[in-house]
């Protein structure tokens, strides 16, 4: 097993204390630092995920890379792994390492994406090379990536697929993963109505979406519903922190430059600056280095608290990261901490676009696909899959955010969160393509 650096074990003693005063943590996590420092903490929980009867660790691997990590994952106890042709080097890293651990120990999934869909001949193609990249005779799940529509759920050659594969015994069950509609079309797309057909459909034993404290309504209606047909839930996105520093970080550029921050940006500065002074003042005052860390671990405990929710789904960067996240999971948010997270839900909540929300989505005279774009960003900025992200945004079809210069913000108007759109976009636009739609209005 891997050291954890002492580095990482003082700061989780010095900042266990709370963020944004006391009250996130509880006092059982502010003497938890006795552990010696050549292991790992274990998992603290498991789930019964749905009707597969597996029990679950309350994390698991989302996207998983690097054997190590992984390694020290499983021997902490960390059982779930959710992978996909598409997750660069995961396949392979899972295949290095499974031959040394129980094959019915742990839960491995893989799927299809939306745009590779084809028919059932194509489909098995797919699942065979995956089960030949991961070195294992099965998957215990196999499920449909992306899908974006209603109608994407009865998708036959999928289907076809799944039937013939759980018969050959190279597939246990079926699941589904959304984010919504990708592109401008039939608003009743939404990550929700998807899911929720996936439910009626029947045919899905597990689901993958998007539940975190900021973006909580649509998810907490479909694990309600997926708890009553005892289908299983594993939950992606959980961390969604960091925007207000981005805008903070360019400002502090355009002074640098000796240049104006745009018009349309100063709202989304402005909004926070004044909720964000007595917050930063007590963490500098605390010596807290990340608060975005922090709360990124009070937001995984978020999500457990919902005991409809099996499985949170976590991008290991580190075993620090690791450490960080099995530390924090089993433990209960306490009332203090529910109290500080709707504070910073009111502060955030006009930053953040809702994946898998489309209510903007028709009021844009430009068709610009604004969910997908910004959750685009959010790959970019929160995920740090800087170069996944650009290649996306590149391939994306339809007009960009540099049409919304001269726009009076009629998708900020449609959004029942008043998100301020505009300059998100602006902001997504910067990142991904490396060009600044601002510099064409910054007066707009």
């Amino acid at each position: 097993m891997k050291t954890i650096n002492q580095n990482r074990r003082k700061f989780l003693k010095n900042s266990s204390i709370g963020l944004f005063g006391m009250g996130l943590f509880g006092s059982k996590n502010m003497a938890s630092t006795t552990e010696p420092d050549n292991e790992l903490t274990e998992i603290k929980e498991y789930r019964t995920l749905g009707r597969t009867g597996f029990k679950v660790s309350s994390l698991g691997f989302g996207r998983p890379t690097n054997p190590a990590i992984l390694r020290a994952g499983i021997e902490s106890g960390i059982n779930y792994f959710d992978t996909a042709p598409g997750y660069g080097s995961s396949h392979q890293d899972i295949g290095s390492i499974i031959h040394e651990f129980d094959r019915k120990s742990v839960f491995i999934t893989t799927k299809v994406h939306a745009s590779a869909l084809g028919d059932k001949d194509h489909i098995l193609g797919i699942v065979r090379k995956s089960l030949e990249t991961l070195k294992v005779d099965y998957v215990d799940c196999f499920q449909m990536q992306g899908a974006d529509s209603q109608e994407m759920v009865k998708h036959q050659g999928f289907h076809g697929a799944c039937e013939q594969l759980k018969q050959e015994g190279r597939v246990r069950f079926c699941g589904i993963a959304c984010h919504g509609s990708y592109f401008p079309g039939n608003p009743e797309d939404t990550m929700e109505n998807i899911l929720l057909s996936a439910i009626d459909d029947g045919r899905f034993d597990l689901l993958l979406l998007v539940y975190n404290f900021l973006h909580y309504e649509q998810g907490e209606r479909v694990l309600k519903a997926a708890a009553e047909k005892n289908i299983a839930t594993t939950v992606m996105k959980s961390n969604p922190v960091k925007m207000y520093n981005m805008f903070k970080e360019y400002e502090d550029q355009y002074k640098a430059n000796g240049e104006e921050l745009p018009e349309r940006w100063k709202p989304v500065v402005e909004a926070f600056k004044g909720h964000n002074e007595k917050a930063m003042q007590y963490i500098e005052d605390q010596g807290i280095v990340d608060h975005d860390e922090l709360l990124r671990d009070v937001a995984t405990r978020f999500v457990l608290d919902n005991e409809q929710a099996h499985c949170v789904l976590i991008d290991f960067r580190s075993f620090d990261d690791l450490e960080s996240h099995i530390r924090y999971a089993g433990d209960p948010l306490t009332a203090g901490a529910r109290d500080k997270l709707d504070s910073y839900r009111k502060m955030l909540s006009a930053v953040h676009c809702r994946i898998g929300c489309s209510a903007c989505q028709l009021s844009c005279p430009h068709n610009v696909p604004v969910n997908t774009i910004l959750r685009y960003h959010y790959y970019f900025a929160v995920k740090q899959r800087e170069k996944y992200a650009m290649q996306k945004y590149r391939g994306l079809p339809g007009n960009k955010p540099d049409v919304c210069s001269d726009c009076p913000g009629f998708c900020e108007t449609a959004c029942p969160h008043d998100v301020l759109t505009r300059p998100l976009l602006a902001m997504a636009h910067r990142d991904l393509s490396f060009k600044d739609p601002n510099r064409f209005s910054t007066t707009s």
